[in-house]
């Protein structure tokens, strides 16, 4: 390559999209007027495995009046959630008005059938195709991105085209954010600046703990010299690098040796902390190389003690709102805007850090310190935009809530009794967070009644979940079950302990394989990468692997652990490499185990679950409906979430397109 000079250098980065991976941020028009004909002002509250079960029974015992008054103004019903009820799909659902058929998403996981790779369903990173080597610098010349790979239109779309001001925020499965009007915030699927869903960072002293291997996180050793801690942050890979490193900041700690404090400095920012004590977001900067725009990530610190063993955590490390390293809100200068209104906020797309829970990084009380914060940096966003919806004549306002959903699956073994955590010493504190987070929900909705009239006619309030939640006592091994039917052959020499993420699976003896939570594939030629599964075979081997997963017992219970069965083809009638040959409706307390998700393969078919992710929804979407709540009456039998987007378009007068399957819930 002909060299080039160092002004042409500099000329070439500054020309080139720098940020998280050296992806472009994505510009969006700035906020217009909107269409001044439109005079009604549309509130919907997506409360994530809000339950409604639960919330009848919370009702019952007197302590959600503002959800009791809605139903007794408006409706109240259960919904039919997505098959399968993983928030991705039904939020996804409820995005385009359709199911997978349309929106191409069918759990957590997909996996490319000609690498056998498994990837996240929602978005994608191209990477830069052209770039130059100096040294060791590798200078991408033209900018990669992050693709959305929710397909479909999103409901939003329509009212931009109508010119209808809108305001998503934190949408699943909404990353990256690309509005042309609308307002977004982008939610789950919004990954860490490190590009995973959430790695946190633990220093210690502790034996006990320095040396675990832990996933969601990573555990530094610390020494203690005299009264000084030096480690370092780990921050986003610098990709302008050939060999890919890290960067790195460096972390100091001072100890008081006479009384429980600590002095904490990252870069500029010093802290002054004492055990049990948590900071606010700091902002840090990750720099590439000179001339370059740095990467800006927020985190937050918690000093868990200092004697005798010192321990401190460190937050996953989000893009910064303020200066965006990927495009987490639509426009960029909304980020900015929201920061300035209610300080930095968390961007991450699952913000509660539920695996620091189970590894006891955090305790229980810890972690719902956590929880609380999440919450109320929640509140302070929804009041803000609901003063900005008031003062307009018209609009619409989504706006999501994570708590119960991430509380529910690490606090459900407070609730039952017959989950193998229940009898925990730490139980007897926590019996009520669940309850406590309804009442909390339902302080929100007061939140609502005081900004806007319930009785309006040109006011809609929706309130909604995409799923229901119950227990997760049994885990069921699914590739394990297949070795052990013969569907799945081990190569030569391997055994089922060592073969993880498919390792020693010899695929020219294989006919299926379980990936993600709910999805089973068959090996079939010409599309898996070795498949050997005739497409005359297929019919065939899927009606008997269905029956013998029916016809399955748990020796332990003697309970089914699959309540139904759906054939992927039948279902969506979607001609596309990535849907599931068969979708598992686990039974109520059972569901995939977490080694099968990516394709290992553990000792025993099945294993009680001994994790404090003790709660689920991931099963028969039968068995947990979601929740649908409206100031106006719904008279529509039996809805589901798709209905709720055609509601929505119906009440701002726009055209139901062919594709959608809902239909309003109500008449306009």
């Amino acid at each position: 390559m002909k060299p080039i000079s160092r002004r042409e250098f500099i000329s070439k980065i500054l020309n080139t999209g720098v940020g998280l991976s050296l992806w472009p941020l994505v510009s969006a028009c700035s906020d217009v007027a909107g269409n001044r004909s439109f005079n009604k002002k549309i509130v919907i509250l997506g409360i994530d495995g809000l339950d409604p079960s639960l919330l009848e029974h919370y009702i019952h015992e007197g302590v959600m009046p503002n959800f009791q008054r809605l139903m007794s103004y408006g409706s109240f019903s259960k919904m039919r959630s997505s098959i399968p009820p993983q928030s991705p799909v039904a939020w996804s659902d409820f995005t385009v008005g359709a199911s997978a058929a349309v929106h191409g998403i069918y759990d957590f996981i997909h996996r490319d059938p000609k690498t056998m790779i498994p990837y996240f369903s929602t978005s994608q990173v191209l990477e830069s195709k052209h770039s130059i080597k100096i040294g060791d610098w590798k200078i991408p010349l033209s900018g990669g991105k992050v693709k959305l790979l929710r397909e479909g239109k999103a409901f939003w779309e329509y009212l931009e085209e109508a010119e209808i001001p809108a305001t998503i925020y934190k949408m699943p499965g909404n990353f990256p954010v690309a509005s042309k009007r609308a307002k977004c915030v982008s939610g789950m699927g919004t990954p860490d600046i490190l590009g995973s869903y959430g790695t946190f960072s633990f220093y210690t002293t502790a034996s006990a703990l320095k040396y675990k291997e832990v996933t969601g996180g990573k555990i530094f050793p610390v020494t203690v010299r005299e009264n000084k801690i030096v480690s370092e942050l780990i921050g986003p890979v610098n990709s302008l690098k050939k060999e890919q490193s890290n960067i790195k900041l460096p972390l100091f700690v001072w100890i008081d040796p006479q009384n429980d404090v600590a002095k904490i400095q990252v870069q500029n920012c010093e802290l002054i902390l004492t055990p049990g004590e948590w900071s606010d977001w700091i902002q840090l900067s990750f720099d590439n190389l000179p001339y370059v725009k740095s990467t800006k990530g927020i985190c937050k610190i918690f000093l868990k003690q200092i004697r005798p063993e010192f321990e401190m955590y460190v937050s996953p490390i989000n893009i910064d709102p303020s200066e965006q390293a990927l495009p987490v809100t639509s426009p960029a200068s909304y980020g900015k805007e929201i920061v300035q209104k209610i300080g930095l906020f968390g961007t991450k797309g699952l913000p509660a850090d539920t695996k620091a829970l189970s590894y006891g990084v955090l305790s229980d009380e810890e972690y719902l310190q956590l929880s609380q914060q999440i919450l109320d940096e929640d509140k302070k966003a929804l009041q803000f935009e609901m003063e900005r919806l008031e003062s307009r004549s018209g609009g619409l306002l989504f706006f999501y809530f994570s708590n119960i959903d991430q509380d529910s699956h690490m606090f459900w073994r407070a609730i039952d009794k017959k989950h193998s955590q229940y009898p925990s010493a730490m139980i007897g504190r926590h019996a009520d967070v669940i309850r406590d987070l309804y009442v909390e929900m339902d302080r929100v909705l007061g939140d609502v009644y005081r900004t806007f009239d319930l009785r309006d006619d040109r006011f809609r309030l929706i309130v909604m979940s995409d799923h229901g939640f119950g227990p997760f006592y049994r885990g069921f091994n699914l590739n394990t079950w297949l070795v052990r039917n013969g569907y799945i052959s081990l190569s030569h020499g391997g055994s089922e302990d060592d073969a993880t993420f498919f390792q020693n699976v010899d695929w020219s003896k294989s006919k299926a394989y379980g990936l993600g939570i709910n999805a089973l594939y068959l090996n079939i030629r010409g599309r898996e990468r070795n498949g050997v599964v005739s497409e005359e075979d297929t019919p065939r081997l899927l009606m008997k692997l269905r029956k013998e997963l029916l016809d399955l017992k748990d020796p332990l219970t003697g309970v089914n652990p699959v309540s139904r069965v759906w054939f992927g083809k039948d279902l969506f009638h979607r001609e596309d490499d990535k849907v599931p040959d068969m979708i598992i409706g686990w039974n109520r307390g059972y569901r995939s185990s977490w080694e099968t998700i990516l394709g290992g393969f553990p000792p025993d078919v099945f294993v009680d679950n001994d994790d404090k992710w003790s709660g689920d929804h991931c099963i028969d979407p039968m068995l947990v409906p979601a929740v649908l709540l409206s100031n106006k009456k719904i008279t529509l039998q039996d809805p589901s979430l798709p209905d709720v987007t055609a509601t929505i378009l119906a009440e701002c007068n726009i055209s139901i397109p062919v594709y959608m399957t809902g239909k309003p819930l109500y008449s306009i």
